[in-house]
């Protein structure tokens, strides 16, 4: 019998993925880009570069995005960037998921999107400037910018009527907001819900906050080689932008439709360090209690952890804590399970990137590949595991660990595991 076989739990699984990257628009593309060890890291197009400092004119930006291909135009105009991802992401997840939409019931249907800078940049700063100006503001100024746009526009490409939720647990809003979605699923209170992240940070004021924060990278060479996870010339992190949706389904339901499943989402975790917001628990205690509070919800050791998808964001702390954290809840076993973190390819794009975690992982259950952590060249004593150096890895992968951090000190982790076949 399948370890799935004879449980009568509701069990929820990812059915769809919709994914909007640095690497291209498009689950294809990211994930193409993702087993090539290509970085979608560059010198900045979306302002004028050369007003700021070094450290603030790279950045992983999508080049090839156009709201029109995903919404009416007359929406387009009169919304976010963020919101416009948010609304792309959704409608191709639910194209891969193969539901119909206008048969799901909509009061069943629930949407929980995450993000951090809401649309600060996309709306609120510039339609600032032009009230400044003298020259007014868009009169759907105040209604577009709140974090919760992201979710409505979603809902709208769901038809969805029952509950929406928006996280802004920084980073791991995207990973909250599938958590979210997950228990929905459990509880029996949804039929389908669409989860993920979206966030848009990019301009010189963000920008410049998080370099005198002391986070960015300070890398004068190629810029596709700042974003460095766990080598030991890191110096910070590169910020990106991008969205990544999936669609949640409880797993009897999805297989009585033949629909093709991702994985099963079969435990989740979430914890606090308690530090003031410019500390980082070195010990890595946090993260441990939270891996093993996911292993355990589900049944699970330490030995049965195929893979990590990790936080991995280059910050020299931040990495070795991390590390730490593996360590000390995974024990010798470690040392054998393979960890690599996207962000060396696709930078930080907070929520964003704990949802983009999940689609990788996701493909990764799939093809039996783990994706590489590029720019690794100096090993560093304090992180002294396996990441997958520069280059994709086939293997058997049946239990991958997905883990983000937010700054501030809270940490989520989430189990997802291969569904029978």
């Amino acid at each position: 019998m399948s370890r799935f076989e004879g449980d009568s739990r509701r069990h929820p699984v990812i059915t769809g993925l919709g994914v909007l990257s640095p690497l291209g628009v498009g689950t294809a593309s990211f994930w193409k880009g993702l087993v090539h060890g290509r970085s979608g890291i560059r010198r900045l197009t979306c302002f004028d570069a050369a007003t700021v400092a070094p450290e603030c004119r790279i950045g992983a930006e999508i080049l090839d995005f156009r709201a029109t291909d995903w919404m009416e135009a007359r929406v387009a105009r009169a919304s976010g960037r963020f919101s416009q991802f948010a609304a792309a992401s959704t409608r191709m997840a639910l194209a891969d998921s193969g539901l119909n939409t206008r048969a799901l019931t909509a009061s069943r249907t629930m949407v929980s999107f995450g993000t951090s800078m809401n649309g600060l940049v996309d709306v609120l700063l510039p339609e600032l400037q032009r009230f400044l100006g003298g020259q007014g503001a868009a009169p759907w100024t105040a209604r577009e910018y709140p974090g919760h746009m992201a979710t409505t526009h979603a809902a709208r490409e769901a038809g969805a009527t029952g509950a929406w939720a928006t996280m802004s647990t920084a980073c791991a809003a995207g990973l909250d907001a599938i958590a979210w979605g997950a228990e929905r699923i459990r509880d029996g209170s949804a039929s389908v819900v669409v989860a993920g992240g979206t966030e848009t940070p990019l301009s010189p004021i963000t920008l410049e906050g998080f370099r005198l924060f002391g986070l960015l990278a300070k890398w004068d060479g190629n810029p596709s080689e700042a974003s460095r996870p766990f080598d030991g010339l890191r110096s910070g992190l590169v910020v990106g932008e991008g969205a990544a949706a999936v669609i949640i389904e409880d797993e009897r339901h999805a297989r009585a439709r033949g629909a093709s499943l991702y994985a099963r989402i079969s435990a989740s975790s979430s914890g606090a360090e308690g530090c003031a917001t410019n500390q980082i628990e070195m010990s890595g205690e946090c993260l441990a209690r939270c891996i093993t509070e996911t292993l355990e919800r589900c049944g699970r050791a330490a030995h049965d952890v195929d893979y990590i998808c990790a936080h991995g964001n280059g910050i020299p702390s931040h990495d070795a804590a991390e590390t730490a954290g593996i360590k000390r809840a995974l024990g010798d076993h470690a040392y054998s399970v393979p960890v690599s973190s996207i962000k060396s390819m696709c930078g930080q794009a907070f929520a964003a990137s704990s949802a983009m975690q999940v689609a990788a992982t996701c493909l990764a259950l799939r093809d039996g590949v783990v994706p590489p952590t590029i720019n690794y060249t100096k090993p560093d004593p304090l992180c002294d595991l396996d990441y997958v150096p520069n280059a994709a890895r086939t293997a058997r992968i049946r239990t991958a660990l997905v883990h983000a951090r937010s700054i501030g000190g809270s940490h989520t982790t989430m189990l997802l595991e291969a569904p029978a076949r």
